[in-house]
């Protein structure tokens, strides 16, 4: 019966435009408490992606609170990729910092 309900409301979460719904990979864990930190688990399927005992995350918070966790190799790309956004967002401030700047070669 709880399947049922569980399809029943899953469907129409799906249906209603306005919801973000991600049925793919996803997977409920609770916060527990270790020492001092509050610590999830995360799920043995994603070692794969480098989610590995030993490995090194990194958590940033996101707008509203929401947490996106990050392997640590792939800091590198996350940090274009918000380059790329602040060079397209900004592109004339930039060009005027580009033209005022002291130590820039200027014939």
């Amino acid at each position: 019966m709880q399947d049922t309900h569980a399809r029943r409301v899953t469907a129409s979460l799906i249906s209603r435009p306005d919801s973000r719904v991600y049925t793919r990979r996803m997977k409920v864990v609770k916060v527990r408490r270790v020492g001092n930190s509050n610590v999830i688990s995360i799920p043995k399927e994603l070692e794969p992606q480098g989610y590995v005992p030993g490995a090194s995350v990194l958590v940033e918070e996101l707008p509203g609170g929401d947490l996106r966790i990050m392997a640590t190799e792939k800091v590198r790309e996350r940090i274009q990729e918000i380059g790329a956004h602040v060079v397209v967002d900004h592109r004339e401030a930039l060009q005027i910092l580009a033209d005022h700047d002291p130590e820039s070669a200027q014939p």
